[in-house]
């Protein structure tokens, strides 16, 4: 749950500031402070990953954080992208 509501709650303050416009350092500012907790959060569950009591929920785990990872970052990216119009 670190990941999952607080992720979610700080996409939609993102959303929108971005659909108000004008607040385009602060939503550049939640957008980099998105990605320093995606990143706590990949170390997080990396280092927890071994003490699960399967081992697959542990690859699992960890599969899964790595591709919601990626995924943060590509929409970083592009929604830098929009900003930068």
């Amino acid at each position: 749950m670190y990941g999952v509501i607080p992720s979610n709650l700080l996409w939609a303050a993102i959303l929108l500031m971005m659909q108000q416009g004008g607040m385009v350092g602060a939503v550049r500012g939640l957008l980099l402070f998105l990605l320093a907790y995606t990143a706590w959060i990949v170390f997080a569950v990396w280092r927890a990953a071994p003490n699960a009591k399967d081992p697959r929920y542990g690859v699992l785990a960890r599969a899964l954080t790595v591709v919601w990872a990626i995924n943060t970052v590509l929409l970083v990216f592009f929604l830098e992208l929009q900003l930068l119009r």
